[in-house]
């Protein structure tokens, strides 16, 4: 090549370069009285693209800033629903006390050996929204799913259609107390919820009753608490939840559903 060309492009590679450098100055340059204003294309470069970001934690503002993925503080009073399987039983009646120090008013659906199959596969927690009007949902699912072969193809549509039906509702997932190692439901959970959505409760330790799988009531108390601190230290949408001492309330309203057949 001849030494001219040689010359030339060295020159337009160092311009190059020059120009990809000064266009990560956001604010521009300012020499003396010169204002130079710079290039945006660089920094939109490397930018990760929409599709690949977080599904909270890494939205934009108008001027291209990360927000925080936490929403502020919500110190208003709730109608809280909370769905779920048997662990209910012990979680509830913990809520149900925070909920009255605090004046949300609770639902507290049981749906005995539930499973997001179960709820997937029927608009029963569309009826319940659409009845009870939350604003904000505690779920506790995945007791009834620890064993599920190929959990992510066989439940996944299921877990998906509910989030579906929760839409743009501040929602926390207690995930299941694991007893024993699991086939990917805690995995499942964690990829498919919203960051700061989904308490993950298999490392958390219990105290078992006879059957081996509940946590005992006050262990279960423990846990609720330990969701609570969690929530207000870490959940995406934390609300008004003091300490209301020791012990238990009723919810506002029991619903009850018995096994699916």
């Amino acid at each position: 090549m001849n030494k001219n060309y040689w010359g030339l492009w060295t020159l337009l590679a160092a311009a190059l370069v020059f120009f990809i450098v000064l266009s990560f100055w956001q604010d521009g340059i300012h020499l003396g009285g010169l204002d130079i204003k710079t290039s945006t294309f660089a920094r939109d470069m490397i930018k990760e693209p929409a599709g690949n970001r977080g599904k909270v934690a890494d939205t934009l503002d108008s001027e291209g800033h990360v927000k925080s993925w936490r929403a502020p503080m919500d110190t208003t009073a709730k109608n809280i629903l909370f769905i779920g399987d048997s662990m209910l039983e012990g979680l509830a009646p913990r809520l149900a006390a925070y909920c009255d120090k605090n004046g949300h008013k609770l639902v507290e659906v049981i749906w005995y050996s539930s499973s997001t199959l179960c709820w997937g596969q029927t608009a029963r927690l569309t009826e319940l929204i659409n009845k009870y009007h939350p604003d904000y949902i505690f779920v506790c699912l995945g007791a009834n799913e620890l064993y599920v072969p190929d959990i992510k193809k066989a439940r996944r549509p299921y877990l998906k259609k509910m989030l579906a039906e929760i839409g743009d509702i501040p929602y926390v997932w207690i995930g299941p107390p694991n007893w024993d190692e699991d086939t990917g439901i805690n995995d499942m959970l964690a990829h498919d919820l919203a960051k700061g959505c989904f308490y993950l409760s298999a490392n958390d330790k219990f105290e078992r009753s006879r059957d081996g799988a509940h946590p005992t009531r006050a262990s279960a108390h423990k846990w609720m608490d330990r969701v609570i601190k969690w929530i207000g230290a870490q959940g995406a949408h934390p609300i008004r939840l003091d300490y209301p001492g020791e012990g238990i309330a009723r919810a506002s309203r029991i619903v009850i559903y018995q096994p699916p057949v």
